[in-house]
């Protein structure tokens, strides 16, 4: 029996990413341990392993085989490098590989050991390190920059002003006052990006989210390349939130930033904002987070999208799928977030773009004010009785949908996903009078549920909905002439559209 201890230091082997592997003197592979298993991903029931084997997923220093660097160590009478580690579903890896020649007592060779460190996590930290110091020199030049250029302008803006007063009744008064405007529009800049370089502790303060998507849109116009459309929400009155403002505007510019790197060859960037009422039933999954009023920022690409293992590792602090990226930006920007006691949903599939969702709590005065206008206003919203099937893989955007439908009085079933839905319509096809359908899932796609609907029950009433922009249910949409909802909605607005689909489909031709 194994004392504690035995199990304790086991424990910590297990999390060790390096091994050991020894290769005899005619390049058979006689051991590898169970750590070195686990870092190259070999199967542990393995009993034994041949060169080809490895030869799928590691490759060392200049593109060499494993035989040729075996050689390479005898020649040299050992061999320290790197290799690359390539295994399914996992980012690549960077191994330090250390071979040191086994001999006899009488000097004969008998083959290899080969010690192999995982050194991905540390050499990224050191790029990482570099890369930060020359951030902050350009910080800081940039910052010294802006400042001068300050004091120019303020000549420049005082010369002008004076110049205009004095050519009162002139016509070249206009020319001195479009000067004066071309340096106010420079100040402004400036001062944006003076803000974005700051580094002082976080300024806390109720602050106007329409004013920050206002200025980051208008960065966005004079920076994205002419082959990106941008796409920018109408000016609302959002209520306040109790955020940094420069810190704030820094994260939703990041967000946009990697929106146009996803769309090297062009595309669509969307910026949406609305409000949504979280309540504590939505949030059964989430106990850290909080209900209330939140203002929902999301940032829309429609770019290479993101496969399930990216997804995983997204906001892990040194992870990037970018050739130059530092793998900072998305974890501080959920940083941010939280540190605002929101939180960021992320919503993609390879070839179908991405949207980030930012959940930003109202201050809470404006929360209070919310409240009593929703209640004045809860007697306009659209009613019914009708029986609704919701689809949506979000769980959080499902509960949310059944609490605005099931308050506008209809009945409500719930589907997680493609497949549960084809089986609860393929069980009872009559017993829903409409289907609020997402777009985009993954496993079985919404057009995919929606061909088996229509297989089923050609009259069946669906409305489209999608945190993506419309442009995504654009293949439905022109073969079925269905109708759709952008998220994230308002109560009333998916009351008044689920009202409307009910009542044409009652009315009109089936």
């Amino acid at each position: 029996m194994s004392s504690p201890h035995a199990v304790h230091h086991n424990r910590n082997l297990e999390v060790i990413q390096a091994g050991l592997m020894i290769v005899d003197a005619h390049g058979v592979i006689v051991f590898v341990d169970t750590n070195l298993r686990r870092l190259l991903g070999l199967n542990p029931e393995l009993t034994t392993l041949e060169q080809q084997d490895l030869g799928r997923r590691l490759v060392f220093d200049n593109g060499q085989a494993f035989h040729e660097t075996l050689q390479a160590a005898e020649r040299q009478g050992q061999w320290t490098g790197t290799g690359s580690l390539i295994v399914e579903d996992r980012p690549p890896q960077l191994l330090k590989v250390q071979i040191i020649l086994l001999k006899d007592a009488s000097g004969a060779r008998m083959g290899s050991l080969l010690q192999i460190q995982d050194v991905t996590r540390t050499q990224s930290m050191e790029k990482q390190m570099i890369h930060s110091q020359q951030m902050e020199l350009v910080e800081n030049l940039s910052i010294g920059l802006a400042h001068e250029f300050k004091n120019l302008l303020t000549v420049i803006m005082a010369y002008a002003s004076l110049l205009q007063d004095q050519m009162q009744g002139n016509p070249l008064a206009k020319d001195a006052g479009k000067i004066l405007e071309a340096a106010h529009r420079a100040n402004d800049l400036t001062t944006r990006l003076l803000s974005v370089t700051r580094r002082a502790a976080p300024k806390m303060e109720s602050v106007s989210l329409q004013m920050i998507i206002t200025d980051v849109v208008g960065v966005l116009y004079k920076t994205l390349p002419k082959d990106i459309q941008l796409f920018a929400p109408e000016k609302k009155n959002l209520p306040l939130v109790f955020a940094d403002q420069a810190i704030l505007y820094r994260a939703i510019l990041n967000l946009c930033m990697n929106a146009r790197d996803a769309m090297p060859e062009g595309g669509t960037l969307t910026l949406e904002a609305d409000t949504v009422e979280v309540e504590k039933a939505d949030l059964e999954r989430w106990p850290d987070r909080q209900p209330g009023t939140y203002i929902t920022i999301s940032v829309t690409d429609t770019g290479h999208g993101m496969d399930e293992n990216i997804k995983k590792h997204l906001f892990e602090t040194f992870f990037t799928t970018k050739p130059a990226g530092t793998g900072l930006g998305l974890s501080v920007v959920q940083h941010t977030i939280k540190a605002m006691n929101g939180w960021i949903g992320v919503y993609s599939e390879p070839g179908l773009g991405a949207c980030f969702r930012l959940y930003i709590p109202v201050a809470k005065e404006e929360a209070e004010k919310k409240k009593i206008v929703d209640e004045a206003g809860e007697t306009a919203v659209a009613m019914g009785t009708e029986h609704i099937l919701v689809v949506d893989d979000d769980p959080l955007s499902l509960s949310i949908a059944q609490r605005f439908l099931e308050r506008s009085g209809y009945r409500v079933t719930l589907a997680g996903g493609g497949e549960e839905a084809i089986k609860l319509f393929t069980k009872t096809p009559r017993q829903f009078e409409l289907v609020l359908l997402d777009v985009v899932m993954p496993h079985v796609s919404g057009e995919e549920v929606y061909q088996e609907i229509t297989r089923l029950r050609p009259d069946a009433p669906v409305l489209l909905t999608s945190g993506f922009p419309m442009k995504t249910a654009e293949r439905i949409i022109k073969v079925s002439h269905l109708p759709f909802i952008s998220k994230p909605f308002t109560r009333s607005r998916l009351a008044l559209e689920v009202r409307n689909v009910l009542d044409r489909h009652k009315t009109g031709p089936t």
